[in-house]
């Protein structure tokens, strides 16, 4: 049993990467699944400075 598992472990390992590297079709890039792909805007959340007590 363990010698067919190593076998297949074997086999899977070697079939990786043998279609080539992957490629994006011609044309205009397709809409991101996840989020606008924007880059986020980046917001001051810093304390103001403090200011003297009268």
């Amino acid at each position: 049993m363990s010698r067919i598992a190593a076998l297949l472990i074997v086999l899977s390992l070697a079939a990786c990467g043998t279609k080539g590297p992957l490629e994006l079709p011609p044309g205009p890039a397709p809409k991101p699944i996840l989020g606008s792909g924007q880059p986020a805007t980046v917001v001051d959340v810093s304390t103001p400075p403090n200011q003297p007590k009268s």
